[in-house]
């Protein structure tokens, strides 16, 4: 019982002080986690904060319209779909039936589309919004393209404010590490599907 306690505790340790900090900033270079981004003045005194980022072999343009598309109609948010999705695949590939993303467009998920800048920034959000059973909390995903030469790069950060104590450490301790492996999952999603668009070539 007493190797068992240890071994519980070295590895809660090594996830808080090794893992968890990489995972918060996958794929970042150096300031870009500290930065001020877009969105930021929506949930202003985070508990949580995610600041993930990619390149894409494509310039924005052709970033863009997967962005705008996303989380629309069942299009889903490309990641994972069991999570993020219901179940139901995100959508391969450009659908033309659906309007133009505006300020204030109602998401699959209750998000509200809260800011835009085509084809260059998407913040979606909303306020007391249900993100577990009994936890609310506001929460904000900014979304932002910056082109350089040909390729893209794109930084997408969370921010959210859960209520109450009991909501901080539900949504720090249980689920801050599923929304990391989501939004990473996420953003190689947007990559491979741009990248495929860019090329001509059938996403797989």
């Amino acid at each position: 019982m007493r190797k068992l306690a240890s071994l519980t505790l070295l590895t809660g340790a090594g996830y808080w002080l090794f893992a968890r900090p990489h995972m918060l900033k996958w794929g970042t270079r150096l300031g870009e986690s500290q930065r001020r981004l877009p969105g930021d003045d929506v949930v202003p005194a985070p508990n949580q904060q995610i600041t993930q980022a990619v390149d894409i072999d494509a310039p924005p343009e052709a970033v863009w319209p997967w962005l705008a598309q996303m989380g629309r109609e069942r299009t889903g948010w490309y990641g994972i779909d069991l999570l993020g999705n219901r179940g139901v695949p995100s959508a391969r590939y450009l659908r033309s039936d659906l309007d133009a993303p505006q300020v204030g467009m109602v998401t699959d998920g209750g998000y509200e589309i809260l800011q835009l800048g085509p084809p260059r920034l998407i913040v979606f959000g909303g306020y007391d919004l249900a993100l577990v059973p009994g936890v609310n909390g506001d929460l904000s995903l900014a979304y932002l393209l910056e082109p350089h030469g040909a390729q893209t790069r794109l930084i997408v950060r969370m921010r959210l404010f859960a209520y109450g104590a009991v909501g901080k450490w539900v949504t720090k301790v249980l689920f801050e590490w599923v929304d990391a492996l989501e939004l990473h999952q996420q953003l190689q999603g947007l990559r491979a599907r741009a990248e495929a668009t860019e090329r001509q070539i059938e996403i797989t």
